[in-house]
């Protein structure tokens, strides 16, 4: 089945792309292997072999390494002492910071990470202090019945 119309031109526009960009560059890696990137436009090399654009290599690498760089607090920022149930507010905060960009998103999640950790430590010393405070009202019952005793301890 033939196509008609639009689609016919649209497959012939997808086709002029593809020899368009069929043109390899022609530089070997350290290996001996061709390289398969795309040639520049007007080149016989891609971006990272051709020898006319090392400048523009360096520039970009360098600029690369000045935005991977960490955000991180100032070093005079005070302590955050998260008591009770503080955690929000440090989450909350924490948000807000990244938002800003003062400080790194994979700080911030180091940072969440370990408050959940606090959160759980928080809920299992309450849990343990509610079972301690049952053991003790049973065990005041326990005596106050004749016969009457606790198993497990």
């Amino acid at each position: 089945m033939k196509t008609k119309g639009p689609c016919r031109s649209y497959e012939r526009a997808k086709m002029a792309k593809r020899k368009a960009v069929k043109k390899s560059c022609k530089a070997r890696k350290w290996d001996e292997s061709r390289c398969q990137a795309a040639a520049l436009p007007g080149s016989d090399f891609c971006f990272f072999h051709d020898p006319s654009q090392a400048a523009a290599r360096r520039e970009a690498q360098a600029l690369g390494g000045r935005q991977n760089r960490r955000k991180m607090l100032d070093g005079d920022a005070p302590d955050v002492k998260v008591e009770d149930w503080d955690v929000v507010s440090l989450m909350s905060e924490t948000i807000n910071q990244v938002r800003k960009g003062v400080i790194d998103p994979r700080v911030a999640n180091a940072v969440g990470y370990l408050a959940n950790i606090l959160i759980k430590a928080m809920e299992q010393g309450q849990l343990e202090s509610r079972i301690e405070t049952l053991e003790l009202l049973v065990k005041g019952r326990s005596q106050a019945i004749p016969g009457l005793t606790m198993t497990g301890n």
